[in-house]
């Protein structure tokens, strides 16, 4: 029935709003919803070729029903798209490649997305100094330190502390806001562990 072949993708979108995760492009639904479009275009088309005189009521209803019918298929095409594109801007503006299981979940037309607007933001962060950190959170952190735990040696870094040296295995105290530890962080180098662990090293 038209207008049902919307919903699996309407179901989709309202699962994976609130994640960050991308779930697999569903190329087969969207396709199915394009068909739908088209063949409603087709039945619209051939009651515009009527005389005026000759299109009783019912053909008027339907072809408003035709019409409320691609709307709608359009609008769920929008807002699925829309959900994934904020994702993958999401995914590009942390400053990490794609792995191939990501790619895997990306059409084509997003992985070159992707590769684009990776690229734009490259070419905008050159612009300014290194201090403008773009994938850092816009919701202030409750506490101006927290604790770390090294996982990889990394050596000596200056933070917003001075020089720490980060061992694996140790701990240091360091600001939530600074780009420097925020990238570790998302590289897997260190992991938060909170503000009251023992065995904290200082700044150099």
């Amino acid at each position: 029935m038209f207008g049902e072949t919307a919903v699996p993708l309407i179901d989709t979108a309202k699962r994976t709003r609130k994640t960050q995760s991308v779930s697999l492009y569903e190329g087969e639904k969207v396709r199915e919803i394009l068909d739908e479009i088209s063949i409603l275009q087709e039945h619209l088309e051939s009651l515009n070729d009527q005389d005026l005189n000759d299109i009783n009521s019912s053909e008027y209803e339907t072809k408003l029903l035709i019409q409320l019918v691609q709307n709608h298929d359009l609008k769920v095409l929008k807002l699925y798209h829309s959900q994934r594109s904020e994702k993958i801007k999401f995914i590009a503006i942390q400053e990490l490649p794609l792995s191939q299981e990501m790619r895997l979940k990306l059409s084509e037309r997003e992985r070159i997305f992707h590769s684009k607007y990776s690229d734009l933001l490259r070419k905008y962060k050159c612009e300014y100094p290194p201090s403008l950190n773009l994938s850092a959170t816009l919701v202030p952190p409750k506490e101006a330190l927290t604790a770390v735990r090294v996982l990889k040696d990394i050596g000596d870094l200056m933070t917003l502390n001075g020089y720490v040296e980060f061992r694996k295995g140790t701990q240091a105290i360091v600001r939530k806001a600074d780009p420097t530890i925020e990238k570790l962080i998302k590289l897997g180098y260190l992991k938060i562990v909170g503000n009251k662990e023992s065995t904290i090293i200082n700044p150099l």
